[in-house]
């Protein structure tokens, strides 16, 4: 008995000891924490993903996310307020936690703000506000002092108190009275509204101002624009011109370039875009507001992953919306001349193709010295060569990297400027591109033969 109830013993102990180490039989050991590994699902609305500082803006997004618990789905309502409607109802069917909002149209927003309240979602406003609408946050650059930058900056050139005055600059400084057009976008954007009137209200502080004219463009659409500085150019030429965003900033700089006016007239916009930075390199643009895109994407993301998770977040003032004080946070901007544009470079020269195209006149100069160097000896024949090949090489070739050499040598000795259009074609087949005075002989005498 005593043998036995020793092997009883031994045997319970066993039970009892692997009980404790495995736990109980038929039950899984919870391993999954599933409350603290899931990750937060943040939707962004984007009125368009076509600007570049949308662009911006997802990629400092998307860089956190794949470092945070943070899933984002990103939709693009490609400027159609319909398609936002559609995008607000998907994300919320998919029950995201927080919805930053990029309204199309700031007054149908108040609709788009009253679906997602309802389904208990946060909303933060980025850039846009829509009117009367009770969001939870609004993060967005300093649109007034956008607007007060631009205008102080025009005042400055037209005074001459820059440190690096162009030619045509020196002669507005000259001048006693100026008058500036302000290019606006779709009467009911807030965002345009506040830049244009910040604008306005500097200028006429200016007793030397005529007379400032501002233009609404619904939409913002940049052909109106177009439009709408061809006839200020007919009717009577603007000292400069002020663009609320670079869409209708590049709308304007086309439209001076085909009379050879982008550096007699002042040119200065809000955003910051790729496009509008090699402008403002290649000497074709004067000065830029940047937003700081950057910024604007991780305070927007700090807002939503603090409301989802706490219900509130750090704000730091509070702005009046109809009916509603909007916890919001302004992001500081800055005015970048052709002097800091490397700050602006930086941003979008990740793969080095702004460099590319900074160096593209100098590649061209010494393309330009090799060729005389060749028809040295050969004078006549040199030049018959240039003048038969530039009309079938010239044209497939000269649009992708002659056309930059050519605007150079058409602007009075001014070789700051950098072309890029299309239009200066015609330019190129008359000066032929290289040494204004060498080619323009070889290829004048190319045309007589």
């Amino acid at each position: 008995m005593g043998c036995r109830s020793f092997k009883l013993t031994t045997v319970l102990l066993l039970v009892f000891l692997t009980t404790l180490i495995t736990g109980c039989p038929g039950k899984k050991e919870p391993q999954q924490k599933p409350d603290s590994q899931e990750k937060i699902k943040i939707g962004v609305s984007l009125a368009s993903m076509e600007f570049d500082g949308n662009v911006m803006i997802k990629k400092v997004m998307d860089e956190r996310a794949k470092k945070e618990k943070v899933k984002i789905t990103w939709l693009d309502a490609k400027m159609e307020p319909s398609q936002q409607e559609k995008d607000i109802d998907t994300l919320v069917q998919q029950k995201v936690q927080a919805i930053i909002l990029q309204t199309v149209d700031p007054l149908a927003g108040a609709k788009l703000v009253e679906k997602i309240t309802q389904a208990n979602i946060k909303v933060i406003g980025l850039e846009t506000l829509p009117f009367n609408a009770p969001m939870d946050g609004y993060v967005a650059a300093d649109h007034t002092r956008a607007g007060e930058l631009m205008a102080q900056f025009v005042l400055h050139q037209m005074n001459g108190q820059t440190e690096e005055t162009q030619g045509s600059q020196q002669q507005s400084s000259a001048k006693s009275s100026f008058k500036v057009l302000v290019l606006k976008g779709d009467p009911s954007d807030p965002v345009s509204e506040l830049i244009a009137t910040a604008a306005n209200s500097t200028l006429k502080q200016n007793k030397n101002i005529e007379k400032v004219q501002i233009a609404e463009h619904p939409q913002g659409n940049p052909l109106m624009a177009q439009m709408t500085v061809q006839k200020a150019l007919q009717e009577s030429t603007p000292d400069a011109i002020l663009a609320t965003d670079d869409r209708l900033a590049e709308a304007a700089i086309k439209v001076l370039q085909k009379g050879f006016l982008d550096s007699k007239i002042l040119t200065v916009a809000v955003g910051g875009d790729q496009k509008i930075t090699q402008a403002l390199s290649g000497g074709e643009h004067d000065a830029e507001i940047d937003i700081m895109p950057e910024q604007l994407a991780g305070f927007a993301l700090d807002a939503a992953l603090d409301l989802a998770q706490k219900d509130t977040w750090n704000y730091d003032t509070k702005i009046k919306n109809g009916n509603f004080d909007i916890p919001s946070k302004i992001i500081p901007v800055r005015l970048i001349t052709r002097e800091q544009v490397h700050l602006l470079e930086a941003r979008w020269d990740k793969g080095g193709k702004q460099e590319d195209k900074k160096k593209k006149p100098e590649q061209q100069k010494e393309q330009s010295d090799s060729q005389e160097q060749s028809s040295g000896g050969g004078g006549e024949d040199s030049g018959q060569e240039q003048g038969g090949q530039g009309g079938e090489q010239g044209q497939e070739q000269g649009q992708q990297e002659k056309k930059t050499k050519l605007k150079i040598v058409t602007q009075d000795g001014k070789t700051m400027e950098v072309e890029v259009p299309g239009e200066i074609q015609k330019i190129e087949q008359q000066d032929g591109g290289g040494n204004q005075s060498q080619q323009e002989g070889e290829q004048g005498g190319g045309e007589s033969q």
